[in-house]
Order: C-alpha cells, then structure tokens, then sequence
C-alpha cells in the first residue's frame, strides 16, 4: 500500500480502490488458499484478526468430504501490508516528466479566464487518467510565466491528450518539439515540448468583416466559428484569415440600456454610463418596445447592439 496517496498493488498493478486493507487481506488470504481437487462440498471460514498496524492474522477453517469421509482443515495464516510508494508517487518525489506544455497567445496574451480554464482541464483530465490506472498521470508543477502557462506533465501521451482538448475548445495552433535527454537500458528517453498557442481572437469578440458584424461564437481547431448579429448567418475563417480583422468589442463587456425610441433601422438608446442619448443600428428583425431594455456593446463607433 502507498503511504503517500492510498494506492494499493492488487495483483501486480497498483490501483485506487475503495477497498480497505482489512477487506485486501482478506482477499489475499482467501487467494493464496488451494483446496485439493477431491474434496467435495468445501466450505470454508475466514476470520481476520488485527495483531498491529500492518499486520493481521488469518484463521482459517474448511468442513468437507473426501470420498465419503468427513473432513476439517484449520490453518493460521499471517498477512502482511507492505508500506512502499507507488510508482507515481516515486516519479513525482524524483521530479520525473515526459513532457512540458506551453500556453501562450499570439498577438494578444491568454485572459486570466482562458488560462485558468486551461488550468482546470488539465486538472480534470489528469484525475480522470490517474483514476483508471495510469500511473504517470500527474501534473508535476503549473507554472506561470510572462504572457502564458506552463504545464509539467508526467507522460507524454496525457500531454498530447490535454494539449488536443485545449487546442479544440480554443482554436490557434499547435507544434511538438522533442529532445533526447539521455538513455535507459539502451533505449533514447525524450522529453517532448507542446506549444498550444492562441489564436488572435476569442470567444464572445465583435468583429466586422466584409461589411457585417459577427460575433466570434466558438472554434473548431483552425477555424474560428462566427455568426452575424443580423439574422444569425453562420460563417468560419481559418486562422490566417483573422489577421488584421478589427476587433470592436466583446460580449463580456456588454451593458444594459434603456430603448427611448426606434424605426425600421435605428434604435435611440440611453447610454448606461452617461444616461445621455445614443443612437445603435436595429438588428433586422429584432423586436423591441420603447422602454425595454437591450444589450449593447461600446466600441469606439459607437453602441452595437447584442440583442
């Protein structure tokens, strides 16, 4: 059993379980028992005794028949639980990983909310890893660094894993780089670096493209999910379209205002800041009343109106 984090080595395997070490003993005991092939209607009785800490006393019973002819068996069997760091606890202690995965941004640096976004899947998946038995599935250290994050991870494969989860719930781009490090009964060992980078834009962006306004809604890898404010038109580009596009606000940023009057085009607003008067372009279609309120975004031309 692992002393550091309760890990137990079931049958050559070191495993989480719920299983206490009271029930394991009784288990291996019951294992190590050989009832000769002969003996018929076997029943047998185990009663566990605790003699200390890590020790406990077996005490065995067995009625049968052997040809015809009752039978009973007794034995004492001592069981031992040997206190021993499991193999992930070993790696961690001797600041052991494959792999380090790098968060950064492009022309703009990851928000603190992408960041610890990208913090908490790489938590999760790493839990998730470890839990079904993967024993290099830790995160040695999280490190901040000037514009990004830092992931240390215990194996290369959970990093390629977390590293793809980012890069499809944000976009950008990836790259894997490797390099030899030394050698382990003549084979090369490697440690890989997993660049996860940014795109320019991000989620709930108000952009303007080719004379319509969109709002960044998601992003499949390279491609950055847009839909119009005006009639809910759907759209992608890739990554090096993006570039150079204007970014005239974002939805995080939006504010309630007042409607004071409107036609077929036009909507007269209060500005939630200054309560003076403000005029935004209607989305097509959308239905208001004077009074009602609406959510607008600031951009330096002026309230676009979110809906």
């Amino acid at each position: 059993m692992c002393p550091v984090c309760g890990a137990k080595l079931v049958k050559g395997r070191w495993q989480i379980t719920e299983r206490t070490a009271e029930e394991l003993a009784y288990e291996a005991t019951n294992d190590s028992l050989l009832v000769h092939g002969d003996i018929q209607d076997a029943d047998i009785d185990i009663q566990l005794l605790k003699r200390g800490a890590t020790r406990y006393l077996a005490r065995v019973s067995m009625n049968g028949s052997f040809r015809g002819i009752p039978v009973e068996e007794a034995a004492d069997i001592p069981v031992k639980i040997i206190l021993t760091a499991c193999d992930r606890c070993s790696r961690m202690a001797g600041k052991y990983f494959e792999s380090t995965i790098q968060i950064r941004g492009s022309s703009r640096p990851p928000t603190r909310a992408e960041l610890e976004a990208c913090r908490d899947i790489a938590l999760s998946m790493t839990e998730a890893c470890y839990r079904s038995g993967d024993q290099l599935a830790f995160i040695q250290d999280i490190k901040e660094t000037e514009g990004g994050l830092d992931l240390v991870i215990g194996s290369t494969q959970l990093a390629r894993q977390i590293a793809r989860a980012i890069f499809e719930r944000y976009g950008g781009r990836t790259q894997e780089s490797a390099k030899l490090v030394g050698k382990k009964d003549g084979n090369d060992i490697y440690r890989t670096t997993i660049l996860v980078r940014f795109p320019n834009l991000k989620k709930g962006d108000i952009i303007s493209s080719r004379g319509t306004i969109f709002e960044v809604t998601g992003f499949d890898c390279r491609k950055t999910l847009l839909t119009s404010l005006e009639g809910d038109r759907r759209t992608s580009l890739k990554e090096e379209d993006v570039e150079g596009l204007l970014v005239l606000g974002n939805r995080a940023d939006a504010q309630k205002a007042v409607v004071v009057a409107k036609d077929e085009k036009v909507l007269e607003i209060l500005d939630p800041e200054s309560y003076k008067t403000a005029v935004a372009s209607r989305p097509r279609g959308m239905a208001v009343k004077e009074g009602e309120e609406v959510v607008v975004v600031r951009t330096g031309e002026g309230f676009i109106v979110l809906g």
